[in-house]
């Protein structure tokens, strides 16, 4: 998805939500938002490290496709993975 978001940034959102959702599957928790702003904010009550990207999601959610909505979506996966790979 995330390669995709390169060329079609309308895809971006649906690739951080993905990304968000698939790790608080990993935490063990239930997703209980579909926008990148509420799935950050439940997340971050496991890492609170993740209320940095706060301002993000809130672009992601407001205005897709954004003109640089590959690279936020970036942003997310990245952060996702990094804690992951913690487990």
């Amino acid at each position: 998805m995330l390669a995709r978001a390169d060329e079609d940034p309308a895809s971006a959102r649906a690739a951080v939500v993905s990304a968000l959702q698939s790790l608080l599957l990993e935490w063990g928790e239930t997703p209980s938002a579909d926008t990148v702003t509420g799935l950050v904010e439940q997340a971050a009550r496991t890492d609170d490290t993740l209320l940095d990207f706060h301002a993000e999601a809130e672009v992601l959610d407001r205005f897709n496709p954004a003109a640089d909505a590959a690279e936020r979506a970036k942003l997310f996966v990245d952060a996702a993975r990094a804690r992951l790979v913690n487990i």
